[in-house]
């Protein structure tokens, strides 16, 4: 048994001791998933005796250390909150390098896809308006505080090439599964097996609400639990427990994108400026595309220039969840089994409409069985697009 002395921490050691993910054991105990992570992260009491019976049967568990455990549970020490500070620093990232008529267009459109009552509305977007004015200041205190405009713990992150971040994901993987990695990248186990201070929680609603559709605004989160001991990867519940394979590639990249917040962004800021913990709700947001993208607002065509503390914290995040989800030399061996070439032309058309026909390309793989990149790796059509590209795999004539 490892030190751990909280109810949650120790069922879900437990649980991982005997080799169910969050799916299969809340399928197992007739519960949801959000409710078993939920409970394994401390928001809930511990569960009835009967629920406590059933997981000590489970998982081989002693009962009266459950009990002891549900007993002695410890006080949450809740940090103090800003509501909305994950969402403002996430607007404030698609904003914040635009003219102030764009800025309030493109945050009044975001604010308008949500479903929330017209005051809260109001109230975000009047936030929204202080930091983006505050950014824009010559506040020397500020500046000289190294506090961008935003919020104090907006800590610059570090200058890692692509290089790095391949390497790192390398490392992870092999850490693992050493030298057979599985494909697709079963990330529970990744989660689960790096660091036991990183644990994957499922929730049933993120910050924000819903689209007017109904859907999720926020996809995932990673953030410090309140008692600033762990950092707690988020992801939506209708996302984790999804079935359709578009929802559920989306779920691989969220879970993927955010577990890099969760290496490598989080630690700087309590190793920067310990003191912020417990000042601001600190966390990074993956908004829904519909909040991200048109037709809110109008993106420009070619290669965005990274101006931003927040625009390189999410280059980076995006490409580690490619490296983790597509290792380099995993994708070059299936696509030459695949197509039976090292490398395809694109003889018509753009290279990014080419890219995205040959990761949807069903072939024959090496045991007879019709597949395709997008299959085999469990990754949107899109992602693996952008994969091809970058290792040259598909190539302008």
């Amino acid at each position: 048994m490892s030190t751990y002395t909280t109810f949650g921490d120790y069922i879900r050691e437990e649980r991982s001791q005997v080799g169910l993910g969050l799916r299969e054991a809340s399928r197992v105990l007739g519960i949801s998933a959000s409710y078993l992570s939920r409970l394994e992260a401390g928001e809930f009491k511990p569960p009835s005796g009967s629920l406590m019976l059933q997981m000590a049967k489970v998982y081989q568990s002693d009962i009266k250390k459950l009990m002891d455990l549900a007993k002695n549970r410890e006080a949450e020490v809740m940090a103090a909150d800003e509501a909305v500070a994950p969402a403002v620093q996430a607007f404030y990232r698609l904003a914040h390098d635009q003219p102030p008529e764009t800025q309030e267009a493109m945050l009044k459109g975001a604010l308008d896809a949500l479903q929330m009552p017209d005051e809260q509305k109001r109230q975000i977007l009047n936030h929204l308006r202080a930091m983006l004015s505050r950014a824009h200041g010559n506040d020397f205190p500020r500046l000289a505080n190294n506090d961008d405009g935003l919020f104090a713990f907006d800590i610059a992150p570090r200058c890692l090439s692509q290089q790095y971040l391949r390497n790192l994901a390398r490392v992870v993987l092999k850490k693992i599964f050493g030298s057979e990695i599985p494909i697709p990248i079963p990330l529970e186990t990744v989660v689960n097996k790096l660091d036991r201070n990183i644990i994957l929680v499922v929730h049933d609603e993120i910050e924000c609400g819903r689209l007017r559709d109904g859907s999720p605004a926020v996809l995932g989160m990673s953030r410090w639990s309140p008692d600033g001991r762990r950092r707690e990867l988020v992801v939506h519940e209708e996302l984790f427990e999804a079935e359709d394979p578009p929802s559920r590639r989306r779920a691989n990249f969220t879970v993927a994108h955010e577990l890099f917040h969760c290496i490598e962004h989080l630690p700087l800021v309590q190793a920067r400026n310990p003191a912020v913990m417990f000042a601001r709700k600190i966390g990074y947001l993956t908004f829904a595309p519909e909040l991200s993208g048109k037709p809110w607002y109008e993106q420009t065509n070619g290669q965005k220039k990274l101006s931003s503390r927040e625009e390189w914290r999410e280059w980076q995040a995006n490409t580690f969840a490619a490296e983790l989800l597509m290792p380099d030399k995993s994708v070059m061996d299936a696509f030459e089994e695949l197509f039976e070439v090292s490398q395809l032309i694109a003889e018509y058309g753009n290279l990014r409409q080419f890219a995205d026909e040959v990761a949807r390309t069903i072939a024959t793989d090496n045991l007879g069985e019709e597949t395709s990149l997008v299959d085999r790796f469990d990754v949107n059509p899109q992602a693996m697009a952008i994969r091809l590209m970058n290792l040259d795999l598909v190539v302008e004539e």
